[in-house]
């Protein structure tokens, strides 16, 4: 994609995330920083920031790989904190169309941008998330070329490729998670491990297993702890699952592997319904496995003053104290938008600041209880 034009979806096959330019008050919006002081870390640290012309003058651009080396380097300089310990989180409620791949791309993003390294599992084998950073699982090697789309976007290994090698039945060969692992936004951003449609086969091996719905907490401490020499997973703060709108084996696990289940809830009847199905479900699991995650609910599609949105907030909060987000997400055509251009909404630079800042103050809300559990 043209990095200066930002070109509508049907003129480009794929966005280039490394050609995209951004300016200095983007940049510095995504750290809450003043374009002095972004500049000053700059000067600080040796980091040299392209010019562009700007009509008789230059100007700073930055590339996402500037902008996630910063927050990378402001980590290590200890201008953000980290956390005690890493934290695994599943994005699930069950009813599709609530926004619960967006919230997790997009709040992946956010904890990079924080400066924790963050891996996001595509847990669903339509791979919504996988296409949301660029990763289409349907396209073939063939399918890239003819497309003219870079070989590395191929999608050559899943969930399934790394988590196989613990399991009696192994329906997929096992791999390294350098083998497996995308990287969009370069080594210093998001991490992503991408799915396909056979992901569902790990689901089957799943069932034929011993404890079928602890094999992925398995692996994630067989990762952390050494187990496991070619996926090495102590290096991430922070896993995100992002599931499928449906109680598989697959979902169970990611649910039985996490600290915190992010819920976006629309504020429809429908909605409740999922939760309250999803509430019941944590407590039937924390009486059978005497543990269960915690609960974040995120009020999406919000529209302000609408007297039933409104109600329906209040009963969300009588039914979850504590557990729905101060904030919400509000209804706004930049998701859509930011979607049709490829680039997750908090990268988007056609993103208007009142989607930018609901968006941020909620995934910081939710950041807050991660800190408070860790």
């Amino acid at each position: 994609m043209n990095v200066q034009s930002e070109l509508p979806e049907e003129s480009a096959n794929f966005v280039d995330f490394n050609s995209l330019l951004y300016p200095p008050q983007f940049a510095a919006d995504c750290f809450g920083l003043t374009t002095r002081r972004l500049k000053d870390i700059e000067e600080e640290n040796g980091i040299e920031i392209r010019r562009v012309p700007r009509g008789t003058a230059t100007a700073r651009a930055y590339t996402l790989d500037d902008i996630f080396t910063i927050a990378a380097l402001r980590r290590a300089k200890g201008y953000t904190k980290g956390l005690q310990r890493q934290i695994v989180i599943s994005t699930f409620v069950q009813k599709g169309g609530t926004g619960k791949t967006t919230t997790a791309v997009n709040f992946a993003v956010y904890l990079q941008l924080a400066g924790l390294k963050t891996l996001i599992i595509d847990n669903d084998p339509q791979g919504d998330s996988s296409c949301m950073l660029g990763y289409d699982p349907d396209l073939s090697d063939a399918d890239l070329k003819a497309m003219g789309i870079p070989a590395d976007r191929l999608v050559d290994g899943h969930l399934g490729n790394l988590v196989s090698p613990l399991l009696r039945m192994r329906p997929f060969p096992g791999k390294t998670l350098n083998e497996v692992i995308k990287k969009p936004f370069g080594e210093n951003g998001v991490h992503l491990i991408p799915s396909d449609g056979y992901l569902d086969d790990l689901g089957v091996a799943l069932d034929a297993a011993n404890n079928s719905d602890f094999w992925y907490a398995q692996w994630i401490e067989a990762g952390n702890t050494g187990g496991l020499p070619d996926c090495d997973l102590s290096i991430y703060d922070v896993i995100i699952f992002d599931n499928a709108p449906a109680a598989s084996r697959l979902t169970k696990n990611s649910v039985a592997a996490s600290d915190l289940l992010l819920c976006p809830v629309r504020m429809d009847k429908f909605s409740f319904r999922a939760l309250m199905r999803l509430h019941d479900w944590v407590v039937r699991f924390a009486q059978d496995y005497k543990r269960s995650p915690a609960i974040a609910a995120l009020p999406t599609m919000f529209i302000k003053n609408r007297k039933r949105l409104l109600g329906n907030l209040m009963i969300l909060n009588e039914l979850f104290p504590d557990r729905v987000t101060d904030e919400k997400l509000y209804f706004s055509e930049d998701y859509g938008k930011a979607l049709d251009q490829g680039i997750p909404l908090l990268l988007w630079k056609g993103t208007t600041a009142k989607t930018f800042e609901s968006a941020r103050t909620v995934f910081s809300e939710v950041l807050e209880r991660m800190r408070a559990m860790a």
